[in-house]
C-alpha cells in the first residue's frame, strides 16, 4: 500500500502542477487582452494558493526511495548478513539513518520478516518491510570408502565398501545414499552413489570398476611330476591340460620346452607353458631322471660297498667342532659337515674343515622349519644364502645339501606337498641332497657316548654305503667321546671312510610330504 500510495500521490501532484501551469497560461492571455485589474488580482491569488498547496503536498507526500527487493535470499552458512538498502530522500542519501528491526535465525532455514524505519519530515517515520529467506543451495559431499577405481577379474569379486555423506545443513546423511550399478561397457561398470539433502540439493559420485583378465590359466600335468627311467627306456610324453576362466579349455595352446635323452644318464627338466588371450601365463614342470641301474650296481660293488660316510649336522661352534676335527685329523679320516649359518669367529672352523680335506656342505642358513618350509622361494633362499657365504669363506662353491629334518620329515606338513616340490626343485637347480641310513640318535634318545656308539655300530652294513648321521652342535660331548671308538670299529672290521662329493650316489629317504 505504501508503495502504491507513494506512486499515486506523485502522479496526482504532477497532474495538478501541469493543470495549474495550463490555467496560469490561459489566465495570463485573458488578462493581457481584457486588462481587468480585479480579475488579475483574483486569478493571481488563486494561482498563488494553488501553487502553495501544490508545493506543500509535494513535500508532505514525498517518500524515501529504497533500493531493495521484496525478498532477500541468504545462503545458509554465510553468517549474519543484513544489508541496509540504499535510501534516498529529497535527492539526499540517508542510508545511515535507516534502522532495522526484527529477528532472524540464521541457523535455521525459513522466511523471516524485518522492518526498516526511515525518519522523514514533520517527525514522521517511513516504514518498509522485507522478507529474509535463509536458503540452502549447497550440495552434500560424498566420500567413497576404499578405492575410487578398481580393476577386477569379474564383478563377482567386487565387495561393496560403501560411502559417507555430509551436508552443510543436515549433517551426516549417509543413510540416505542410494547405490546403483550401471553397465557402461562390457569391461566397465559404474557404481553410482546419489544423495539428496532436505533442500533438494543432489550429489552423485561414481566408483569405476574396470573388468580385466588378470587370472592365469590352470595348468595340470597329466601323469607324474617326477619320472625315473632306465637308460635307453622310451619316454612317453603325456602332456598337460589347461583351463582358463575366460577362454575355457586352452590345452591346445600349451607348449613344452626341453628334451629328454634317454640314451644319456641325467636329470631332464621339461617346462610347460600356456597363455590365455590376455597374455596371462601359467607354468608347470616335470623332471625326468634317466639312471643306469647296472652302472650304479657295478659302482657300488666295486667301490661303495662297506663305505662309511661320517656326517655332522648343525655346526660349526667353538666347543665341539674343533674337537671332532682334531680326532679326524689324528686318524686321517675325511668326513662331511652339513653346516648352518656362522659368525666371524666360527668362520675359522669352516675354513679348517675345508683346508683339511673335509666336505663343507649346506644344511641351511636357518633351521627354523616354519620359516624355511613356508614356500619354495623361502627354502631356496635359505640354501643359496649360505652357499654364497661358504664360497666367501672357502673360495669354493658347494652344491651338496641336507634338508633340516631330512627329506622324509613331516614337520613341514603345515605346508602340504612342500617336500615333494623341494626334492624336485633342488635337483633341477643342480644340487644333490643326502639323507642318512645310520642314525646315531645323538640329538635324540642317546643318553651318553655308549648309546651313540651302539646306535652307529648296530646300523652299519658292509652290503651298502653307510651314511651316518651325527651332530657337532655345542655341548655334544657324547658324540665327541664316541667318535674315536666308531672309527676304530670301522677300521678293524674292514670298512673304509670317505667324504661325500658331487659324484657320490645320493642316499635319500622316501618323501612323506
Amino acid at each position: 500500500m505504501i508503495i502504491s500510495l507513494e506512486t499515486d500521490v506523485k502522479m496526482i501532484i504532477i497532474l495538478i502542477e501541469l493543470l495549474i501551469a495550463i490555467l496560469f497560461t490561459v489566465l495570463v492571455i485573458i488578462t493581457f487582452h481584457k486588462r481587468d485589474i480585479k480579475m488579475n488580482i483574483l486569478f493571481f491569488s488563486v494561482i498563488l494558493c494553488v501553487s502553495v498547496i501544490t508545493i506543500f503536498l509535494t513535500i508532505f507526500f514525498e517518500m524515501p526511495r529504497m533500493s531493495m527487493n521484496d525478498v532477500l535470499e541468504v545462503e545458509f552458512g554465510n553468517g549474519k548478513i543484513v544489508v541496509i538498502p540504499k535510501t534516498r530522500y529529497f535527492f539526499k542519501d540517508i542510508t545511515d539513518m535507516v534502522k532495522c528491526t526484527g529477528k532472524i535465525n540464521y541457523n535455521k532455514l525459513g522466511e523471516y520478516e524485518i522492518e526498516y524505519d526511515v525518519p522523514i519530515l514533520f517527525n514522521r517515520v517511513y516504514k518498509k518491510t522485507q522478507i529474509i529467506k535463509i536458503v540452502d543451495r549447497t550440495a552434500p559431499e560424498i566420500i567413497l570408502n576404499g578405492e575410487e577405481e578398481l580393476k577386477l577379474n569379474s564383478i563377482a569379486e567386487y565387495t561393496e565398501t560403501g560411502a559417507t555423506a555430509r551436508d552443510n545443513y543436515d549433517g551426516n546423511i549417509s543413510k540416505l545414499i542410494k547405490i546403483e550399478e550401471e553397465q557402461i561397457s562390457p569391461k566397465e561398470i559404474d557404481i553410482k552413489y546419489t544423495v539428496t539433502d532436505s533442500s533438494g540439493n543432489i550429489t552423485t559420485k561414481i566408483r569405476k570398476i574396470y573388468l580385466i583378465d588378470n587370472v592365469s590359466p590352470e595348468i595340470t600335468l597329466i601323469g607324474k611330476s617326477k619320472i625315473v627311467l632306465e637308460l635307453g627306456e622310451e619316454y612317453i610324453e603325456e602332456g598337460v591340460s589347461a583351463i582358463d576362466d575366460k577362454d575355457g579349455d586352452i590345452t591346445d595352446r600349451a607348449q613344452v620346452e626341453g628334451i629328454v635323452d634317454t640314451s644319456t644318464v641325467g636329470n631332464y627338466l621339461l617346462k610347460y607353458k600356456v597363455a590365455d588371450t590376455t597374455g596371462n601365463e601359467a607354468v608347470t614342470q616335470r623332471i625326468v631322471v634317466v639312471i643306469s641301474k647296472k652302472a650304479e650296481e657295478e659302482e657300488c660293488e666295486e667301490s661303495k660297498k662297506g663305505v662309511i660316510y661320517l656326517t655332522f649336522d648343525d655346526g660349526p661352534n667353538a666347543n665341539t667342532t674343533p674337537k671332532i676335527l682334531d680326532i679326524l685329523q689324528e686318524r686321517g679320516i675325511k668326513a662331511t659337515f652339513f653346516i648352518l649359518n656362522y659368525d666371524e669367529n666360527e668362520a675359522q672352523y669352516v675354513k679348517r674343515e675345508f683346508d683339511e680335506g673335509h666336505t663343507v656342505a649346506i644344511h641351511g642358513y636357518s633351521h627354523e622349519y616354519k620359516i624355511i618350509y613356508q614356500s619354495k622361494d623361502a627354502y631356496m633362499e635359505n640354501i643359496t644364502k649360505l652357499q654364497e657365504k661358504i664360497k666367501e669363506t672357502t673360495g669354493q662353491e658347494t652344491t651338496i645339501i641336507r634338508f633340516p629334518g631330512g627329506s622324509s620329515n613331516t614337520i613341514s606338513s603345515f605346508n602340504p606337498g612342500i617336500m615333494t616340490l623341494l626334492t624336485n626343485e633342488v635337483l633341477v637347480n643342480g644340487y644333490r641332497y643326502f639323507d642318512w641310513n645310520v642314525d646315531s640318535d645323538d640329538a635324540g634318545s642317546a643318553r651318553n657316548s655308549k648309546d651313540v656308539y651302539k646306535n652307529v655300530i648296530k646300523g652299519l652294513s658292509k652290503e651298502r654305503a653307510n651314511v651316518v648321521l651325527m651332530h657337532d652342535f655345542s655341548g655334544n660331548n657324547k658324540t665327541v667321546e664316541a667318535l674315536p671308538y666308531i672309527i676304530e670299529y670301522g677300521l678293524e672290521n674292514g670298512y673304509t671312510f670317505e667324504r661325500i662329493t658331487e659324484t657320490t650316489p645320493m642316499v635319500t629317504h622316501r618323501v612323506f610330504n
